[in-house]
């Protein structure tokens, strides 16, 4: 019995030993080459060209009014002289109207700007939606 602990504390030994230096390996400085093909920035280029052409893409708006027609123009021209840096659009769609604001790229853009759109709009809330790109 005593013979078998002794192994186990042994082998818990030579791994710990093992382990430290698997983990100062890791930590060794060094240098990265990176070679691509012809084809490959060919490809990148194009793929960047294209990106020029496209307009809209998928991002997040910031809704602050779902309601009537005129309440939408209402909350529209407050919002303008409240946030005129931001971007608003009006949307219809049946029976509602709604005010969306902003073109935001991230989740996290459009997180960060309903901080202070929520002060004036309590109600506002992030939406996925296709956004235009400028």
């Amino acid at each position: 019995m005593r013979h078998s602990s002794n192994h186990k504390l042994t082998f818990i030994l030579v791994l710990l030993a093992f382990w430290q230096f698997s983990a100062y390996g890791q930590t060794r400085e060094g240098n990265l080459r990176i070679e691509s093909s012809a084809r490959l920035d060919e490809m990148v280029a194009q793929k960047k060209e294209y990106n020029k052409s496209v307009e809209t893409n998928q991002g997040f708006k910031i809704q602050i009014y779902y309601g009537t027609e005129k309440g939408c123009y209402e909350v529209k021209e407050e919002f303008s002289l409240l946030f005129p840096d931001m971007e608003s659009n009006i949307i219809f769609s049946t029976p509602q109207w709604k005010l969306q604001v902003g073109n935001f790229r991230t989740r996290l853009e459009a997180d960060n700007a309903i901080v202070g759109i929520k002060k004036e709009y309590p109600a506002a809330i992030v939406l996925a939606t296709t956004i235009e790109l400028k």
